[in-house]
């Protein structure tokens, strides 16, 4: 209008009547036009103003408007993904709260054979009440890693060990876990060997697979073989035991969580959350893991590492 009216006046065409008619005549148009978006965007604007008392509550698309259309799509496709974060959060609770309650059975198994030990002690006894304390602390060690699992990002600290040194304080650390089960570990390790890795959750991963490997290969005389070489600029390190191994059937599960599989009921005390947790800690850490096994034969445990040798 304010052009319309500075053009007229510059070429002397300017009538006040017909100006002020053409004025008129926009004001209505523009008032129809309002009009017209208002009673359009009405019911999104109602649907925005009504009471959420479910995340499950539907958008409706009671509007023909394109922009009152796309603003209930894009609600809508916020809504879900909502929902979907609400149901995976409330999944991985429920898992958390079965992991607990079959941890707390666990505990309770150490607990009742050393009150019997020291009810009934025998020529052994102390023997046997070690055995139960480090069944307790590696169960309580599985759960403080389980609770940091999900934050291990701030509870890394990536650095350049040496391979032979690392695994040989492990098994160092746990070597009553071999004595007990009468199974001995063999190394076959290049001293030369680094990794990239954190030293803490290294163990913990480790220190799982070498459970799980003593564990289904308890017997007299049996070896766990640990060896290790380099390729294409990684690190290949393989756990062999010949132990019970592995159905072909429960194989593709046993990175699942709670998946106790035939052996897991066949010899119980297996919560189905060792191997998981090695699969989620292998992933943080950017290695990889591959498992083999041949029932009645034994099982072979593979970790791709970040390394190479030490002169390289």
């Amino acid at each position: 209008m304010v052009a319309l009216f500075i053009i007229l006046w510059l070429y002397d065409l300017y009538r006040p009547a017909a100006f002020f008619y053409i004025v008129l005549l926009n004001g209505i148009a523009l008032l129809i036009y309002l009009s017209y978006r208002f009673f359009s965007m009405l019911p999104l604007l109602k649907r925005l103003q009504t009471p959420i008392h479910s995340v499950a509550e539907p958008i409706r698309g009671d509007s023909d408007e394109p922009l009152a259309a796309a603003v209930e799509q894009f609600l809508e496709r916020q809504q879900t993904v909502f929902r979907n974060s609400l149901f995976a959060e409330r999944r991985k609770e429920k898992e958390r709260h079965r992991y607990v309650d079959q941890w707390i059975h666990q505990m309770k198994t150490p607990l009742s054979v050393i009150e019997l030990i020291l009810e009934h002690p025998g020529e052994q006894f102390q023997t046997d009440l070690r055995h139960e304390v480090d069944r307790m602390r590696i169960g309580l060690d599985q759960m403080l890693y389980s609770s940091r699992l999900e934050a291990i990002e701030t509870d890394l600290k990536a650095e350049q060990l040496n391979l032979r040194t690392l695994v040989t304080g492990i098994i160092n650390q746990e070597k009553r876990l071999f004595v007990k089960n009468q199974v001995f570990p063999k190394l076959e390790l290049s001293p030369d060997l680094y990794v990239y890795t954190d030293a803490k959750w290294f163990r913990f991963l480790l220190l799982q697979l070498l459970t799980n490997a003593v564990k289904y290969t308890a017997g007299h005389g049996r070896e766990v073989v640990i060896q290790a070489f380099e390729q294409g600029g990684q690190v290949i390190m393989t756990i062999e035991d010949d132990g019970v191994g592995i159905p072909k059937r429960d194989l593709p599960r046993v990175f699942n969580a709670f998946f106790t599989g035939e052996n897991g009921r066949r010899y119980g005390e297996s919560t189905g959350m060792g191997l998981y947790f090695v699969s989620q800690v292998c992933l943080k850490l950017g290695h990889m893991i591959e498992l083999d096994s041949t029932e009645g034969i034994g099982t072979v445990c593979r970790l791709k590492l970040v390394g190479g040798k030490q002169d390289d």
